[in-house]
């Protein structure tokens, strides 16, 4: 697998067990939102510290067995009042372990994974949408990452595959707002505090807002290597 690979995400059922080492008493059960070969994404409603060391426990569902690893909380951002979206990078996981996440990702991703269209990048940007059906109520969400076919966005209300929305955000990178026509291409699943975790896929956007994209996506790659 190539470098690109600690960007190919997967939403899968599963549920997360960690202690933060040196804080034994601190230990949570939480959802897994997303698994890459380089770590993991929960939410949950306990602060965590940058650089906090945890023993983690996931239970994945198709999964034998638990896989088990160390990981190191690399950022935590503020969703809600009280939920809080966190990410772990994997620092040790022995190689039956690694095995195991391997074989699921491969299993699920295949070929796909060379794709770059697949290929998505964590952004943190919140996002301004309107229903084709009823473009005068402006609702607000945040985006979770992106790729170049689309977005996936945590919302408070639950959106129906097929449903068309006017999308506006703005690229860390960038000065000016993208706005694109978008429809939901998967509900991904309810998380804490009734969220919803919702695939996008861009119908209609102009060439620059996409070159736009594009170069983001080089840039955080480039990073990565």
């Amino acid at each position: 697998m190539r470098e690109k690979r600690g960007y190919v995400r997967l939403n899968v059922d599963a549920h997360v067990v960690y202690t933060v080492k040196g804080k034994e008493a601190l230990q949570d059960i939480v959802t897994l939102d997303d698994i890459s070969i380089g770590g993991i994404r929960v939410i949950s409603n306990i602060s965590l510290q940058n650089s906090d060391v945890l023993e983690l426990t996931l239970r994945i569902s198709g999964v034998e067995g638990d896989i088990v690893a160390l990981g190191r909380v690399v950022w935590q951002r503020q969703v809600t009042m009280d939920v809080l979206d966190t990410g772990i990078d994997f620092t040790e996981i022995d190689e039956p372990n690694k095995k195991k996440l391997l074989d699921l990702i491969e299993s699920a991703v295949g070929k796909t994974i060379e794709r770059r269209d697949y290929v998505r990048c964590d952004l943190a940007a919140g996002i301004k949408y309107s229903l084709i059906t009823n473009p005068e109520i402006i609702n607000n969400c945040l985006s979770v990452d992106v790729c170049e076919v689309g977005l996936k966005i945590m919302a408070k209300e639950k959106l129906e595959k097929g449903t068309q929305l006017r999308i506006v955000f703005n690229l860390p990178t960038e000065g000016n707002e993208i706005a694109a026509k978008c429809t939901v291409v998967a509900w991904v699943k309810q998380g804490e505090k009734d969220l919803f975790e919702i695939g996008v896929e861009f119908l209609e956007i102009g060439e620059e807002d996409k070159g736009k994209i594009s170069n983001y996506i080089q840039n955080m790659l480039s990073k990565k290597k």
